[in-house]
């Protein structure tokens, strides 16, 4: 059986970063910003968790169509499908209760999560195989989910938390545009249809670098702006980016650590830039 199929594979523990920093953000700036109900941080950074663990589990579910796959792979894909809705049912009863907290605009934010959430590989929708996987992971996995996670707190949105989600956002798609890379050969021969597979691989590999190049251009633009209060740690998170790089210049069969590299990369970066945020504070 294929390793990605076990539990632990399928739940894809390097990209629960995502989750974490994603909702982290916009916990954190809801505690600078000094809201009330900051004992809901907690809720929130558990909600996100199993929403995105939900997700991993779900992902492969359009394998089983593929013909040549083993039958015990096919019973794990199901067990994994029955787990991951499972999660999603416990992240979706998390989100009503603060949603009887916060009201209906959080219900609609919600709607959208799930919706976004089963849209990835299910359905009719499948915008996995649509190739615009890169682009909603962006709005739901970043801006979203960050604006969300900071409206539960205070019940308000502004446009300072907007701005401050773009890196964050851009690095969640970022961690799927290297799953897409790595995975480019193997999506291409099965016919899943993604961005890397649609544009190639090579102008998947410049817009790798494109993104690298927007998270620290935006972060830069915020400092300017004085919404962030320093760079210069930000820049030194780019050492960790030498790994990343050398996987895709790497033949298909040697790739397999990109996704894992830019996770950490994420995590590195990520952790910097909410210390970052954190530092100008009394």
């Amino acid at each position: 059986m294929k390793s990605k199929y076990t539990f632990l594979g399928a739940m894809r523990p390097f990209s629960l970063v995502v989750a974490i920093a994603t909702c982290g953000l916009g916990v954190s700036l809801a505690t600078i910003d000094q809201a009330a109900d900051s004992w809901l941080g907690w809720l929130v950074l558990l909600a996100g968790l199993l929403l995105q663990i939900a997700v991993n589990l779900i992902n492969d579910a359009p394998d089983l169509a593929h013909p040549e796959l083993d039958a015990q792979s096919r019973q794990s894909i199901r067990r994994n499908l029955k787990i991951g809705w499972g999660v999603m049912l416990v992240a979706v009863l998390l989100g009503l209760y603060m949603v009887s907290i916060r009201g209906w605009p959080l219900l609609v934010l919600g709607l959208v999560g799930v919706a976004g959430a089963w849209g990835y590989t299910g359905g009719k929708v499948n915008y996995k195989q649509r190739g615009l996987g890169i682009v909603l992971v962006f709005l739901l996995m970043g801006v979203l989910l960050i604006g969300g996670s900071y409206y539960v707190l205070t019940g308000l949105y502004t446009w300072q938390v907007f701005w401050l989600s773009l890196p964050f956002s851009l690095l969640s798609s970022l961690l799927l545009l290297s799953n897409e890379l790595r995975d480019y050969e193997s999506d291409r021969d099965a016919g899943i249809r993604t961005l890397i597979v649609r544009i190639g691989y090579h102008s998947g590999v410049r817009l790798y670098y494109l993104l690298i190049s927007l998270v620290y251009l935006i972060s830069a633009m915020l400092y300017w702006a004085q919404m962030l209060p320093g760079i210069l740690m930000l820049l030194v998170t780019s050492v960790a980016l030498i790994g990343p790089f050398n996987q895709l210049d790497s033949p298909n069969r040697q790739r397999h650590r990109l996704t894992p590299m830019t996770g950490r990369f994420y995590l590195l970066f990520g952790a910097t830039y909410l210390a970052t945020l954190w530092m100008d504070l009394p």
